[in-house]
């Protein structure tokens, strides 16, 4: 599973690729090939660690029996939902099995009539009330990600509701990175073993200074400061294929910041 790291966002946090880059609103002389000096933008930027999520439960409740024992009745079947309390099935020497929680029916391995051998699994509840999210990240990733970060969540064909979680632990299972996201709320339609989008909302910052990165030559921008021209070396992050955040402070917001044309900004690179 491929994980896109370090993405930048704009606000608010588009998931699943659609719109992620260059969503970000800015002056349309910011981006234009023709302009030979242009002012930074100051405006609102996110790291968000991108991965595939799956759906899952707290409760699951296997029904199983301790002898030998015919099942006389089924109350339910695949599919059904069910509330606590609600009869499931009943055999011919031990009282009606009922669900613990509200849940769905997720297996039934036999039938009325069939003798089920002790200790087997006859039918399965899966909890609808305690659902979370888990997403495997590679190592890269994982490291970014702390508990308590919040995070976004988008279902495939529900990309227009938008569903937001936090990060509850961290952890490693066998040679998997894990994540736990508990989501605020979910619709009634997701069920365990569903997917979705999660994108893990990794730094934000309200007033990051960017400038178009064709102005970055070999890892140096030209700026003219109090009407004299100095080169920077700045540390600087890509926004998209466009832009790049200045993240050390080097460059002013009242910086005018020297655009190479495309002849020069190639033959400076060479």
């Amino acid at each position: 599973m491929k994980h896109i790291i370090r993405k930048i966002t704009s606000l608010p946090y588009l998931l699943a690729g659609i719109a992620l880059i260059g969503a970000f609103a800015v002056a349309p002389a910011l981006l234009c090939d023709r302009s030979a000096q242009v002012r930074p933008v100051k405006g609102p930027v996110a790291d968000s660690v991108f991965a595939l999520g799956t759906v899952r439960t707290d409760s699951i409740y296997n029904v199983r029996f301790g002898m030998n024992s015919v099942i006389r009745k089924l109350y339910v079947r695949e599919g059904d939902l069910v509330e606590s309390g609600s009869p499931l099935v009943m055999n011919d020497s031990s009282p009606v099995a009922r669900s613990r929680f509200r849940g769905m029916v997720t297996s039934l391995s036999y039938l009325e009539g069939e003798l089920a051998p002790a200790g087997q699994v006859i039918l399965g509840v899966s909890g609808l009330d305690s659902m979370y999210i888990r997403v495997s990240l590679d190592q890269e990733s994982v490291l970014l990600v702390k508990k308590g970060q919040s995070a976004e969540l988008s279902f495939e064909k529900m990309r227009t509701e938008k569903l937001t979680g936090t990060v509850s632990s961290v952890y490693v299972s066998g040679d998997e990175f894990l994540v736990r996201i508990e989501p605020r709320s979910l619709p009634r339609w997701v069920l365990p073993g569903m997917t979705c989008d999660a994108a893990i909302l990794i730094r934000h910052k309200e007033d990051a200074i960017m400038i178009p990165t064709a102005a970055i030559v070999n890892g140096s921008v030209t700026v003219r400061r109090r009407g004299k021209e100095i080169n920077i070396r700045p540390q600087f992050k890509p926004v998209d294929d466009k832009l790049s955040e200045i993240t050390d402070g080097s460059i002013l917001e009242d910086d005018l910041v020297i655009v190479p044309d495309k002849k020069t900004s190639r033959a400076g690179r060479k």
